[in-house]
């Protein structure tokens, strides 16, 4: 029953197609090659756009003054989007306003210390009485030992304990990293 009424409805739909009437009224028949030569295109007027600094306002049809101005850049225009509220802007907003240019002028005048250090201790090794450790710069491992240079910015000045002792060499300072046990 479902195909027989899709197969009426395409049927009445390609005979209303075939039978459609044109915009007189008439009947339209089935389409015919025609072999004729195209006329040649129109050629539009070129329309030539008033100095910018001559706009002078114009007459519109129902003698209303309209006044030509000249495209404004999109970035000209603003965020039209941007949220925009008459209300004034509450105290906690510009008290955290004020904390952060607080925060930023600190950091600013702060003194700057050596970064973090940049290492991972691996492990270390003893061999005749001489330890090596092994630790992890940026991915690469590195064997360092008391007094050596490391990182071409960090000497390992000491080891004690379960401490490492670098020094900062560009700004000479002492930093420390605590490795735990090992075994």
């Amino acid at each position: 029953m479902r195909k027989l009424v899709i197969g009426a409805a395409a049927v009445a739909t390609l005979l209303a197609a075939w039978f459609a009437p044109d915009q007189d009224g008439g009947v339209v028949g089935p389409a015919a090659a025609t072999t004729r030569e195209a006329a040649p295109a129109p050629v539009a007027p070129a329309i030539v756009a008033p100095p910018t600094d001559a706009i002078a306002p114009a007459a519109g049809a129902d003698g209303i003054d309209l006044q030509i101005h000249p495209r404004v850049a999109d970035d000209e225009m603003g965020n039209v989007f941007a949220k925009q509220s008459w209300a004034p802007e509450t105290p906690k907003k510009i008290m955290m306003d004020q904390a952060q240019a607080q925060q930023a002028a600190q950091q600013a005048s702060a003194p700057s210390g050596p970064p973090a250090l940049p290492f991972q201790f691996m492990g270390r090794f003893t061999n005749e009485g001489k330890t090596a450790y092994f630790l992890q710069v940026d991915g690469q491992n590195v064997v360092a030992r008391p007094g050596e240079k490391v990182n071409d910015s960090y000497l390992l000045d000491s080891v004690s304990g379960n401490t490492m002792n670098f020094v900062y060499l560009p700004l000479n300072q002492k930093q420390t990293l605590v490795v735990g046990d090992t075994n």
